[in-house]
């Protein structure tokens, strides 16, 4: 709960609780709906311009009397009509999905039932030809009473010729080009084929990068920031000659609902394995590495991951 408040040029919000403030500029605003959401309640949305990164605001708690005096100021202060929208109520769960900015939305019946902003996405993912699969960020300083969106899917049912790129895999080039969630693959510094994971369970090709691990499996691809890890465990197996290697993570991987606080990867501990390391010599030298690390699996591949990392 909160105070709105406009002014000649400004708009803003203020938490009654905890103080914090949110302004804009008048001077930003591309559009302005009223948007009805209940008996009696409505929304105020205001979609900002591309300087503003195409962020959409949202208050409310407003009603219908309050739509006159907020209608004539925005014309009078802001140079904006304020347009009446319409929120999609029917339920139905398929209809339109378009880029508008930085914006994914989708319109049920030619109304608006959800969008989502590239910077709330942590993932992109395509489990088949058919599906995309979005994972949002997770917020940990909200309340924790409160409701929050992990994951949005998307199914068509005709993908179309299977050598052709359907419009599941061009929204999904869009999301990952504005998200920016695949930067760290630019800056590879070591790649390691065909790493068997026990948790999640598969094989994943892991691109060892300057600020994040990326793992590209048959289904899902995953990025783990170095900040994210908290713990890195070296474990041999009783009984076996496979070692694992265990990452402990501040914010857990999520694929569907269920979540991984750990990243479980399996190395045998007798084959040798060497591994290229793409830095300059100071680097290397700085960092303790080698151009060529050759021996066995687990401390070729491990010690370019620990030495990265920071630990």
């Amino acid at each position: 709960m909160g105070l709105f408040k406009m002014s000649g040029d400004l708009f803003g919000w203020k938490n009654r609780k905890t103080g914090s403030v949110h302004q804009y500029k008048a001077a930003d605003i591309v559009s302005a709906s009223w948007i009805m959401t209940g008996f009696d309640a409505y929304q105020l949305r205001i979609l900002l311009g591309p300087h503003k990164n195409d962020l959409m605001v949202r208050f409310d708690g407003f009603h219908e009397k309050n739509f006159a005096d907020l209608s004539r100021h925005f014309e009078a202060h802001f140079k904006v009509k304020l347009q009446r929208g319409q929120q999609a109520y029917r339920g139905w769960h398929w209809g339109d999905v378009k880029m508008e900015g930085n914006n994914l939305q989708l319109t049920v019946d030619g109304c608006a039932a959800f969008d989502i902003h590239a910077q709330e996405i942590a993932q992109v993912t395509t489990p088949s030809k058919n599906d995309l699969a979005i994972e949002l960020i997770q917020d940990d300083t909200r309340d924790q009473q409160e409701d929050q969106l992990l994951e949005v899917r998307f199914y068509q049912p005709f993908a179309g010729d299977d050598d052709a790129e359907g419009p599941l895999q061009q929204l999904k080039q869009k999301l990952v080009k504005k998200s920016g969630v695949a930067e760290t693959k630019m800056d590879s510094v070591a790649l390691l084929n065909d790493v068997p994971l026990l948790v999640p369970r598969g094989r994943y090709e892991i691109d060892i990068g300057r600020r994040a691990l990326k793992f590209h499996g048959k289904s899902y691809d995953y990025t783990i920031q170095y900040s994210s890890i908290n713990r890195m465990f070296l474990v041999p197996r009783p009984n076996s000659p496979h070692v694992n290697f265990i990452l402990s993570l501040e914010n857990a991987m999520r694929q569907g609902q269920t979540s991984y606080p750990f990243v479980v990867m399996q190395f045998d501990s007798e084959s040798v394995h060497s591994v290229d390391v793409n830095l300059e010599p100071a680097e290397l030298q700085q960092r303790g590495l080698e151009k060529l690390i050759e021996g066995t699996s687990k401390n070729a591949q491990s010690s370019v991951e620990v030495c990265l990392a920071g630990f």
